[in-house]
């Protein structure tokens, strides 16, 4: 079982700089929860956090971390479970700690409320079948699922409606997934959350969050690539498909509802940025930094450099 094998691009991206409104930036002195789903994109944003606060201390950064159980993805949500939602004792010392925080994790919300917390979340959200697909293709190349087991691990082993459920938050991992809970999450959204956006906004959020920290330069590799897959995210076979429509509709209207909610949020605080001196450098998240935990400053001419060397294949990496 491969447990610990990931993949990222060889090569590094230069993200479009951006600027936000005041009141945005004011967020980057407050806590902020990252409600991180699985395979929706997240990991790029975990990681700059990670550079951020290791690298200017201007912020807290902590990984909740899901507990590791023998033959079980940490991907995997079952029914009625919390992720990497910490313990009580782990929520307090989250609470000794200094703010700004920045929180994130596999979990639902909930962590603002229970641990005092002044702030808001944020989270991505992804199309479901592909983000299902997704996480299928992930277990099966770190060896949790087997091919012949996949209509039933899809049909339910995996919670359904999970981004819906995470987002309405602890209350409603369990039972089942109804219009409350759908009218929960697009009311902790609108009450609670700083910015919610699709995946296919990931390089712009990842901007974004890096600009409430004072960055305005960021480049990165791609991390947790799927690079054994069993199917194609954008076309799965049409049974597996038909599974995964039927049991993630609440999610379905949720991401229909995230786009929107982000063209409002880009519409009224974001706007591009200028990238400055060509020779100040990037703060770069290169495609090793998941085993190395190390980022760099690189300028463009030495991303580029690196990225005519690098081929363009994906790596492979063991993760301690």
């Amino acid at each position: 079982m491969q447990t610990n094998m990931s993949y990222a691009s060889s090569t590094i991206t230069m993200l479009s700089p951006v600027n936000v409104s005041d009141e945005i930036r004011k967020a980057g002195q407050e806590d902020i929860v990252f409600i991180h789903t699985p395979k929706t994109g997240g990991t790029n944003i975990a990681c700059l956090m990670k550079a951020i606060g290791a690298d200017s201390g201007s912020v807290f950064n902590h990984r909740c971390s899901v507990m590791r159980q023998e033959g079980v993805s940490p991907n995997l949500f079952k029914p009625g479970g919390m992720g990497g939602y910490p313990s009580p004792e782990a929520l307090e010392n989250l609470k000794a700690q200094h703010s700004p925080r920045f929180i994130s994790g596999h979990m639902p919300t909930g962590l603002i409320e229970e641990g005092g917390l002044q702030g808001r979340y944020i989270s991505l959200v992804r199309e479901p079948v592909a983000r299902a697909v997704s996480s299928l293709n992930f277990d099966y190349q770190r060896g949790y699922l087997a091919k012949e087991d996949v209509a039933t691990y899809a049909g339910s082993t995996m919670i359904d409606n999970l981004q819906t459920r995470l987002i309405a938050g602890k209350d409603h991992m369990d039972g089942e997934c109804t219009e409350d809970t759908y009218r929960a999450a697009t009311q902790k959204i609108n009450d609670e959350f700083l910015l919610v956006a699709p995946t296919e906004a990931v390089d712009a959020v990842t901007s974004v969050v890096a600009r409430l920290y004072g960055e305005e330069k960021v480049a990165t590799a791609r991390f947790q690539v799927t690079g054994n897959k069993l199917y194609d995210e954008k076309s799965p076979p049409e049974h597996l498909k038909s599974i995964l429509i039927g049991r993630n509709q609440f999610d379905t209207r949720l991401y229909k509802h995230v786009v929107k909610e982000w063209e409002n949020f880009t519409n009224h605080h974001v706007t591009g940025g200028q990238a400055g001196n060509e020779e100040s450098p990037y703060l770069t998240l290169p495609p090793d930094m998941l085993t190395t935990k190390a980022w760099k400053r690189l300028t463009a001419h030495e991303i580029n450099e690196h990225n005519q060397k690098a081929g363009g294949s994906l790596l492979r990496f063991q993760q301690k």
